[in-house]
């Protein structure tokens, strides 16, 4: 809800979730809709290409968690080993 004014932004998502949920399901609105935006320079490529920006950006955070994770996974299983290592009872080599 960039540009809205923050009093107004929960009334603004709720039109604009109105509003997609028309376009997906009245083809009467969808076609309203598509001309509303085709007016202002929007297609459906234009549409899809934000979308995917958007997308990308989530997904890069994701990604970035998961790593982290992993990263997070990795240190913790070493430490268990190492102290196992240290703890453990001396074991005699295998012949």
């Amino acid at each position: 809800m960039v540009g809205i004014d923050p009093e107004f932004e929960a009334e603004a998502e709720t039109y604009t979730l109105q509003n997609a949920l028309s376009w997906r399901c009245d083809p009467v609105a969808a076609s309203e809709i598509d001309a509303r935006l085709a007016t202002y320079g929007f297609d459906q490529h234009a549409i899809t290409t934000e979308v995917y920006v958007q997308a990308r950006e989530v997904l890069a955070l994701f990604e970035g968690l998961l790593n982290a994770a992993q990263t997070k996974r990795m240190l913790l299983l070493r430490e268990i080993r190492n102290q196992r290592f240290l703890s453990g009872p001396p074991r005699q080599p295998r012949v």
